[in-house]
Order: structure tokens, then sequence, then C-alpha cells
């Protein structure tokens, strides 16, 4: 079965690259070894550095309608998917979760380029 709330690195560097209106629940990954200028302030304007405790209301702090995109990243891919399921379960309707964290995307980065 096919997850439809997972992203890799492909959808994640075109919400980056393209400036979409998204907003990034980062649990502590350092994205400026990536993205600089442009991209940089893109990310830091849709950024919310959030911790387990405090995602949920952070998220409803930004008063986002319930349709409006939220992607999860954290280093491992060990909680993002729990917390993309947990936002949907708070009625945000398209939240998704990086596949495998920041090391996922990494190597999938590593990968396309050869």
């Amino acid at each position: 079965m096919i997850d439809i709330a997972q992203i890799g690195y492909f959808q994640f560097d075109n919400l980056v690259r393209g400036r979409i209106p998204f907003v990034l629940v980062n649990f502590g990954v350092d994205l400026s070894v990536w993205y600089k200028s442009v991209e940089a302030m893109h990310l830091e304007a849709v950024t919310i550095h959030a911790t387990e405790e405090n995602y949920l209301e952070q998220v409803r702090a930004k008063n986002l309608p319930a349709h409006f995109a939220i992607v999860v990243l954290d280093q491992d891919g060990s909680k993002a998917k729990k917390i993309a399921d947990s936002l949907e379960s708070a009625g945000f309707m398209n939240a998704h979760y990086v596949r495998g964290g920041f090391n996922g995307i990494e190597q999938e980065k590593r990968e396309e380029q050869g």
C-alpha cells in the first residue's frame, strides 16, 4: 500500500525551490547546508521549530485552513510519520512527512546526483 502522506527529496526540494506555500514542522534539522539566499528566506518564513510537546500548539497558532500543506521533518524519520498522523487527526487534512527524515532525503539527493 502506498502511503500518500510521505514525500521524498524531489517533492521536498520542489516545495522549497518553488517557494510553494506550506508550513514546515522542523524537529531540529539544519537545512542551511542545502539552501541559501531566497530559498533560505522562504524556509525561515514557513518553518516552525518544534518539539514533541509543542508542535500541535504551534501549528494551531498559525490559524491555517484545514487544507493547508504541512510537512514534518526530523533527522532520521523516527517521529515524523507519527506527528503527521497526529496533525491529520487534529483536522489538518494535508499533513505530510519526509520519508526517512533528513538522512533519507540526503541519501536520495546523493543517488540522484550520481
